[in-house]
């Protein structure tokens, strides 16, 4: 391995660096406010009613068909349940209270004579409940949250009906009910999600069919979002520091000395993904003209070095490691490379990096750097987890 000589000059002194302040993020208690779900229930009803042809040509056309014994049909257009207008009022407050609510559904209905088409019009439907709530002194109308998350609206044809109303439609809805009671508080909490309890005060009525698949929340992307946080952070900071490095491996390596520079912030806000560092390394044995030697011109191993990813992130007791790969620029032509970035504070403070090529063969080793560093680890989910367990 060769030795090779600093060159000795005088240097204009730079003022003395601040380390960089660490950007935590650790877990901590907050107060949030949220909407508190006082009572939630989930039902169904099915309704029947007779409602009579708005239209005066179409209902003497209807009336003459039936007497001539023509085939009569009705058909209804699916229900929109965002149409549905809904209105809900609180008889009693209390543990439970009795609660009103009053549906109006709207159905586009369409009456065929013998397969065409005579008339359509909307028909407005309106249904009410009386259900047991928890709806506590304090609780109002305003904290009612309803809505029907399902209609199914069918007819079983025309009837004739009473003068003057003429031929009557008779229309069967099934309504799927979401009721919910909420009121805004501020809690600290650990979460899940919590699904309805069914309508069974005081006694449950029939179950009818509903699509509970309206009720279910998104799944998360747990291999996407959100990310695992670092279990530690750190910053370094080297402006011109002494560096003996090594500039490839075995007994053709070159032991070069110069000038380390290094900006390190690594998992800023204990996330992974606020990383970022630069480096540049100076050779001094080389002036401004190269010197000749005896196998030619010494070469400058003067050369910067930018990340292009932080893969990962290891952490010990009192230093972390990074990795990935980057860009070195060494006489001007950039080179892909892998680093291993070593940030220390103890026993002293300084850091390491690493280069090596797409063989897996290191190029380059900084050795051990001085920088002013700053050290901490992150308080993690898996940190509370462990200690709720103890």
């Amino acid at each position: 391995m060769k030795k090779r000589k600093q060159i000795r000059g005088s240097q204009t002194p730079t003022p003395s660096p601040s380390p960089i302040p660490l950007d935590p993020n650790d877990l901590a208690p907050e107060c949030i406010r949220v909407d508190k779900v006082y009572d939630w229930v989930f039902f169904a009803n099915r309704y029947e009613n007779k409602n009579f042809i708005p239209d005066e040509a179409c209902r003497a056309a209807v009336s003459a068909a039936l007497a001539a014994g023509q085939r009569v049909e009705v058909q209804t257009a699916p229900v929109d349940p965002a149409d549905v207008s809904v209105s809900g009022s609180i008889i009693e407050n209390g543990n439970p209270g009795k609660v009103l609510i009053v549906w109006t559904v709207p159905v586009d209905v369409t009456i065929l004579i013998e397969g065409v088409a005579e008339c359509s019009f909307t028909v407005r439907t309106q249904f009410t409940d009386e259900i047991m709530l928890c709806v506590p002194v304090g609780i109002t109308n305003a904290n009612l949250n309803i809505r029907a998350t399902q209609v199914i609206a069918t007819s079983g044809g025309v009837l004739m009906g009473p003068d003057p109303f003429g031929p009557m439609i008779p229309l069967k809805v099934v309504l799927c009910k979401d009721v919910q009671v909420e009121y805004p508080v501020k809690l600290e909490v650990l979460a899940k999600f919590c699904f309805p309890r069914p309508n069974n005060i005081p006694v449950p009525e029939e179950r009818l069919r509903c699509d509970l698949s309206l009720l279910e929340f998104p799944r998360q992307c747990p291999g996407l979002f959100p990310v695992a946080n670092c279990e530690c952070q750190a910053t370094a900071l080297a402006r011109n520091e002494d560096t003996e490095a090594t500039f490839g491996t075995g007994g053709t390596a070159d032991i070069v000395t110069g000038l380390s520079t290094l900006r390190a912030e690594i998992c800023q806000e204990c996330s992974l993904g606020d990383s970022t560092f630069s480096y540049s390394f100076t050779d001094t044995e080389v002036g401004p003209t190269p010197a000749p030697t005896a196998t030619g011109f010494q070469p400058d191993f003067s050369f910067t070095f930018d990340p292009s990813s932080i893969d990962r992130v290891t952490c010990g007791d009192t230093a972390l490691t990074a990795v990935g790969e980057g860009i070195r620029y060494f006489d001007g032509a950039p080179e892909q490379l892998f680093y291993e970035l070593q940030i220390f504070d103890a026993p002293t403070e300084g850091f390491r990096l690493i280069l090596r090529n797409t063989a897996n063969v290191v190029i380059f080793d900084s050795g051990v750097v001085d920088a002013l560093v700053e050290f901490g680890e992150c308080e993690t989910f898996a940190d509370l987890l462990g200690d709720l367990d103890d």
